[in-house]
């Protein structure tokens, strides 16, 4: 560590197996998501599923493209809907920011829009370029604004005051450097009063302070590292595929887009050479736990391996299926087990996923599965 700048040290002799128990609380939380009539159908594409207020807020940029808003047991309640082409609505949006009793919205064309948490349209922002992720800071007083900067003298960061003014940008794009293909809609992550920022391939996680995003924690790689310059080899647009083979199975270590902020616990993926990898970085203690693929579910075992790609608020990450795939899975486990061995797992770990199973068995909208981080 040196000024507030830590290097991880990412060495592949120290992988290992991981399991859920290390990291997170014994019980695991299933809310399904309820469907009512022609309200509440949600697609399969959420990437944003936000916990606020004992409210649940699930971002479908794909579906309805809407935010859809449930209560805290998976109830449908209304939606903040302002697709069109007019004043006060949108042609898309990518993102979606809370402040106080508002929901921003990153809207298209290039706009911000407000909304208050029942759904009413409250006013709107122009701006210059379009916003592709936001996250508000309630001590700066300032919003940070990640665009996709594409050439030299642009910047990917913009931090504005609440009245749009005394802008300061931040980490300025580098010619040298391979920054690949995403969107960026998850490259922001908020904890607590802190705002962190990390993009895929790079090495580097970026907090805001003072108007500006600087270097927090850095990968070292060494040896293993992908050399960045042989992705810009690469032209997608003749030949995607090949940039896709080389990342997914020849690549060496490389950060992707999946990382969380949660509490003590920094969790980033890597893959090398097709294989995937977990660092479970504790900022408290600064012990690194590098881990084999993903982490065993020795929680409640509905998948060998649990998939985290989401995360619903502080210390609150997890995964959604469809209700009729988790009644499969169920079905699945009640063959493995037998039926003497599967009534005492519905009624021990698996009772939970087994409840929810059985509810959401004709539906197909998410359940949310929740794991909590240890306290």
């Amino acid at each position: 560590m040196n000024d507030g700048l830590e290097i991880i040290k990412v060495d592949l002799s120290e992988a290992r197996e991981g399991k859920l128990s290390e990291f997170f609380e014994p019980e695991v939380q299933y809310i399904w998501l309820k469907e009512n009539a022609e309200e509440g159908l949600l697609g399969r594409g959420s990437r944003q599923v936000f916990f606020h207020d004992e409210k649940i807020y699930v971002v479908d940029t794909q579906g309805c493209k809407c935010i859809q808003i449930f209560d805290e047991t998976g109830n449908y309640l209304n939606e903040i809907n302002g697709y069109g082409e007019g004043p006060g609505q949108y042609v898309q949006f990518y993102s979606a920011v809370f402040k106080d009793n508002e929901l921003m919205l990153l809207g298209v064309p290039k706009k911000l829009m407000w909304f208050d948490l029942e759904g009413k349209f409250l006013r709107e922002q122009q701006v210059d370029q379009q916003i592709g992720a936001a996250a508000y800071s309630d001590s700066e007083e300032s919003y940070y604004f990640y665009t996709n900067a594409s050439e030299k003298g642009d910047f990917f960061f913009e931090s504005v005051n609440e009245a749009f003014q005394d802008t300061v940008r931040s980490i300025p794009f580098n010619e040298n450097t391979f920054y690949g293909y995403y969107r960026g809609a998850s490259s922001l992550q908020k904890q607590g009063e802190k705002i962190f920022f990390g993009m895929p391939l790079q090495d580097t996680i970026y907090e805001a302070n003072e108007s500006q995003l600087k270097a927090r924690y850095v990968w070292d790689f060494g040896k293993y590292g992908q050399d960045i310059q042989e992705m810009k080899k690469f032209d997608v647009e003749v030949d995607g595929m090949a940039y896709i083979r080389f990342k997914n199975s020849e690549a060496k270590m490389y950060f992707e887009e999946s990382w969380f902020i949660l509490e003590n616990l920094l969790i980033s993926s890597f893959r090398h050479e097709g294989q995937s990898l977990l660092m479970i970085y504790d900022t408290e203690t600064r012990q690194s736990n590098l881990i084999k693929n993903l982490l065993v579910n020795d929680l409640d075992e509905l998948y060998p391996l649990a998939n985290i790609y989401l995360q619903f608020t502080e210390g609150k990450v997890g995964t959604s299926i469809p209700g009729k795939t988790l009644f499969n899975l169920l079905q699945k486990k009640k063959e493995s087990l037998g039926q003497e061995g599967f009534e005492e797992y519905v009624k021990g770990k698996g009772k939970n996923f087994a409840e929810a199973a059985f509810a959401a068995k004709d539906s197909e909208n998410p359940v949310l599965i929740v794991y909590t981080v240890k306290k």
